[in-house]
């Protein structure tokens, strides 16, 4: 079997650091002894001691160091070193023994033995116990030279001492946390003191804990997960553990005082956002000329964003039922900091084959750095629309009329558009404000023609009032609609007839497609009387719906002469009206037929009310999903005089389980259950638990309350009604 010998390295590495920490710590002994015997038995005495101290430091060395074996080297690498992927045993194996995946993964492996030369797999030099017994072989050294004779008084008062000590609880003296994150967050590593930490989800977390006097083995208890055994190395208890979501732990060792629990919050790396930059709307139209578009967008990300981005481009063609599309991939590069990355391109409209009435979308797909798993974001997508009534005559491309379609438009969304664009009258120079004035104007003159059919108007009919405009035999015909609904013919008053038998609505408009103006009286129902007074609705709501066509009609002549603000008490009166006719129009039938009980004759007009009414029956009482945690809440309050009442602890840990996706904070409050529970005379932790129960508890549901009983001149009001 031959073993890769980079990885061997850190093996040795580890054992010698360990010989070396052993012999810094075990020569002051040495010396000690060594002076000691010198000054009892001279010359002799101390080669004697000398040689036993050489050879006790030697075996105790190589003892110390036959735990840094290949099953530890494998366990560090795979623990330090997340592309191993579990796996670092099969470098160590010999390759004709391996078949199948086993040899794919040892081939992956080798080529990623290269990260494991950054990996300090030594373990740390005792420092604070070397200059404690350096320090206290000086003074002891000091003290046996200057002996005027040989006593063995220090040595026998010395072990009771030991003793005592060793008879002792332990108590912890010293924690440091080291956090490794992950590579991908390029983040450094860091030590605190403090037990809580927030880290990166991934991290490793190694626990360097002191204890005095030292226990016979120690651990972390983890509540949900498996718990470690701590490794005595020297004077400090080592242990590590990756940290791949939120838990709670506690230190445990025999004698030690019941610990707190503390927590390790992971945070999880976030998926990066993808922004749009230019355009500033994911919709837009072709400019007359244009022959290029340049789309700009921005992904950012926590911990960086990959450099390489991918360009989706979708470029459809036809109308109706009948697109068609083509779609392909394109590589970008980004520019920037690798937080915040910036992709741009230049497409060509003819080479992408748009055409009159195709649409361009483009979308960018990113992907982060998080390792093992990437997260992939597909970003906005913006479409650039050639409109296929773009007209464009040559020497008068600024003429062409952006015009779109009818049911992108609705009253609300021109007041929108309206308010907006007066926010923007310093931005905008005198002829620009005007023709973005007029395009709403004509987005509320489409609005007015569509609500005008149901008032039997003309296509460019106005409202009910002095704004009605009716086409004359001598006046220019009326401009289309922005869809493809041909005007519909108007019936005579002549025409009018009242049987029905042997009718023929073959002639009758048909339905519109999406964004078509559908005649909905001729599609829907049969108009044979006049359709200047036909109509689908009662008088009362006819009349809201013509004074909304006549403030449409005064908002789109403000609106077509560069008056947004004066357009807009009467946009908003026309949104009102229309509120009025369509609350006007609404019907309310009943889901089932009426159950009406039998009439009793007997007690007709008889004026007796006894038992016309029935019980109210009584409701079950059902406890509330919070009821545990309602409880304990009001058994952890404190009223001077009274008794503290008996809190089912079990019961609340089972609810804070069970309701832990909807918690804010469910590890917060398991800890302070835990703190409750075995410190209970503890009234800072009660107080707590009892303000984190408040924050958990589901706000109760608004209820109508009971009416109240009616005073005397009620009471005498309610006599007379019956």
């Amino acid at each position: 079997m031959t073993a890769v010998p980079i990885l061997l390295k850190h093996q040795s590495a580890a054992r010698a650091r360990a010989g070396l920490d052993t012999v810094a710590l075990g020569l002051p002994a040495t010396l000690i002894v060594v002076a000691l015997g010198w000054r009892l038995f001279g010359t002799a005495g101390l080669a004697a001691v000398a040689v036993l101290g050489i050879l006790s430091l030697t075996v105790i060395a190589a003892w110390r160091s036959r735990r840094f074996d290949r099953r530890w080297l494998i366990g560090e690498l795979d623990a330090r070193i997340p592309r191993f992927e579990d796996s670092t045993a099969l470098l160590f194996r010999d390759p004709a023994t391996l078949t199948g995946l086993a040899t794919l993964q040892r081939d992956r492996l080798e080529g990623r033995i290269h990260e494991a030369a950054a990996v300090d797999l030594r373990p740390d030099w005792s420092r604070r116990a070397i200059l404690i017994a350096w320090g206290a072989a000086v003074v002891l050294i000091a003290a046996i030279l200057a002996w005027p004779k040989s006593d063995g008084a220090g040595t026998r008062t010395a072990a009771p001492a030991r003793s005592a000590a060793g008879a002792a609880a332990p108590v912890l003296t010293g924690a440091r946390l080291r956090i490794t994150p992950p590579a991908y967050t390029g983040l450094p590593v860091r030590e605190q003191t403090a037990l809580d930490a927030r880290v990166p989800e991934g991290s490793r977390i190694d626990w360097m804990l002191d204890f005095a006097p030292h226990p016979s083995m120690a651990g972390l208890e983890f509540p949900e997960n498996t718990p470690i055994s701590l490794i005595r190395d020297g004077q400090r208890w080592t242990g590590a553990r990756i940290v791949d979501r939120s838990m709670l732990y506690r230190i445990t060792a025999p004698g030690l005082t019941q610990q707190r629990l503390n927590r390790l919050d992971a945070i999880a790396d976030a998926e990066p956002v993808v922004r749009l930059v230019d355009p500033q709307s994911q919709l837009i139209q072709l400019t007359p000329g244009q022959r290029a578009w340049t789309p700009v967008f921005e992904a950012s990300d926590d911990y960086g964003v990959i450099e390489t981005a991918t360009l989706r481009i979708t470029v459809t063609q036809g109308d109706g039922e009948n697109i068609t599309f083509k779609q392909r991939a394109m590589p970008l590069r980004g520019q920037g900091t690798a937080k915040q990355l910036r992709f741009s391109t230049t497409l060509d409209l003819g080479r992408e084959g748009m055409a009159a009435g195709s649409d361009l979308i483009v979308q960018l797909i990113v992907t982060d750095n998080r390792a093992p798993e990437r997260h992939t974001v597909e970003g906005p997508s913006v479409i650039l629309r050639w409109p296929a009534n773009l007209a464009m005559a040559e020497g008068l491309d600024g003429m062409a009329m952006r015009i779109m379609p009818a049911y992108f438009a609705s009253q609300r969304q021109i007041i929108i558009n309206a308010e907006a664009l007066i926010a923007r009258r310093r931005t905008l120079t005198g002829d620009a404000f005007t023709d973005a004035s007029n395009v709403i104007g004509e987005e509320q003159a489409a609005l007015r023609l569509r609500y005008g059919q149901f008032m039997g108007e003309e296509a460019e009919g106005g409202g009910s009032g002095g704004g009605i405009i009716l086409p004359t035999a001598d006046a220019p015909a009326a401009p289309a609609l922005p869809t493809a609904d041909a005007p519909a013919p108007r019936t005579r008053p002549e025409e009018h007839h009242d049987d029905h038998e042997g009718e023929d609505h073959a002639d009758e408009p048909a339905a519109g497609g999406m964004g078509e103006e559908v005649d909905v009286l001729h599609q829907f129902g049969h108009a044979h009387d006049d359709r200047d007074v036909a109509t689908l609705f009662q008088p009362q709501t006819r009349s809201a719906l013509a004074r909304a066509l006549d403030a449409m009609w005064a908002s789109e002549r403000e609106l077509r002469q560069g008056w947004p603000e004066a357009a807009l008490p009467h946009a908003n009166t026309a949104l009102e009206l229309l509120k009025e006719a369509q609350r006007a129009t609404r019907i309310f039938l009943p889901r089932v037929g009426s159950d009406i009980p039998p009439v009793d004759f007997s007690r007709r007009l008889t004026g007796k009310r006894e038992d016309i009414v029935a019980e109210n029956p009584e409701t079950p009482e059902r406890p509330p999903a919070d009821a545990v945690a309602a409880d304990a809440w009001r058994a952890l309050e404190e009223r001077p005089g009274s008794t503290s009442a008996p809190l089912a602890l079990g019961a609340l840990d089972r609810w804070v389980r069970a309701n832990g996706g909807r918690l804010a904070d469910p590890l917060a409050l398991r800890a302070a259950i835990d703190t409750v529970r075995n410190e209970p005379t503890c009234f800072d932790c009660r107080r707590r638990l009892r303000a984190l129960l408040w924050t958990a508890l589901q706000r109760p549901v608004p209820a109508p309350g009971r009416r109240g009983a009616p005073g005397a001149r009620g009471q005498r009001y309610l006599d007379g009604l019956r």
